[in-house]
């Protein structure tokens, strides 16, 4: 293989390693950044999530597949918004009354579907990514990014409509998250009925 298309195919790899390093550094950023990590975080957020469609995009051009790709390329995503609503909630963004539930379904689900997707691995049952689940992540990391942009400085702070709107679109992620959820998990039920 040229170094041409050895570079081609590591593409994909590449940027879903990124996305993980990135789900490493946001926390820190956000937590420990002060202000010069509210003004990073978002954008590195928003790089993150492009290099999320990136990856597809490289890996369905290049024809390039990898166990590397296939277990780190969901992890990535869960990483980056697990990680990104622990730290806001940490950080006091995150009101007891407006996104305890939501945030809770978010985290609760993507460790239970991933639980799952391993157990079922080990019976040769793959849950295939719906398109209501691709538009869950993406949801997520727009809801993510938008709280990010929300604490970005005091000027954005004191504008209480982008508040408005970052609550909004963690309540709809939440709620595409707990019907995907379900699904998947119907999904295991009736496979392991066929399985009696």
């Amino acid at each position: 293989m040229s170094n041409s298309n050895y570079i081609k195919k590591s593409i994909p790899n590449g940027l879903t390693l990124f996305r993980c390093l990135t789900a490493i550094l946001l926390p820190f950023l956000i937590i420990y950044g002060g202000e010069i990590g509210a003004i990073i975080a978002a954008p590195l957020l928003i790089f993150a999530a492009i290099s999320d469609y990136l990856d597809g995009f490289y890996a369905r051009k290049y024809n390039v597949t990898s166990v590397f790709g296939k277990i780190l390329d969901p992890i990535a995503d869960k990483l980056l918004v697990i990680g990104i609503i622990l730290s806001l909630a940490s950080e006091n963004m995150l009101d007891f009354y407006y996104a305890f539930i939501p945030a809770l379904i978010i985290v609760l689900r993507e460790i239970l579907i991933s639980g799952l997707r391993e157990t079922v691995a080990g019976y040769n049952f793959s849950l295939k990514v719906s398109i209501w689940a691709k538009w869950k992540t993406t949801l997520q990391l727009i809801a993510c990014g938008s709280f990010l942009v929300w604490r970005m400085n005091e000027f954005f702070y004191k504008i209480d409509l982008i508040g408005i709107i970052s609550y909004s679109l963690l309540w709809i992620a939440g709620i595409i998250t707990l019907t995907t959820g379900i699904q998947y998990i119907m999904e295991v039920i009736n496979f392991f009925k066929k399985q009696k």
